[in-house]
């Protein structure tokens, strides 16, 4: 079982960052609309936000337990 234990977002909640447990192994997880990238390192997602053009000091915490907004066309 994975429990997510913390979570970041952009404002508009387009791009989400969560960090991710399973036992004693830890990972984060990039959430952007329906696309799913998991099992990232910090470099990874640092990566991925700078190439989307994300400004990483934008991103504001959220609640883990909520899920990600939904995404309207």
């Amino acid at each position: 079982m994975t429990d997510v234990e913390g979570g970041m977002q952009t404002p508009d909640g387009a791009w989400r960052v969560e960090v991710v447990r399973r036992r004693r192994t830890r990972w984060y997880r990039i959430v952007h609309g329906e696309d799913v990238i998991d099992w990232l390192s910090i470099a990874a997602v640092e990566r991925i936000l700078d190439e989307a053009g994300v400004d990483r000091r934008l991103l504001i915490e959220v609640d883990p337990a909520a899920p990600p907004p939904r995404r309207t066309a």
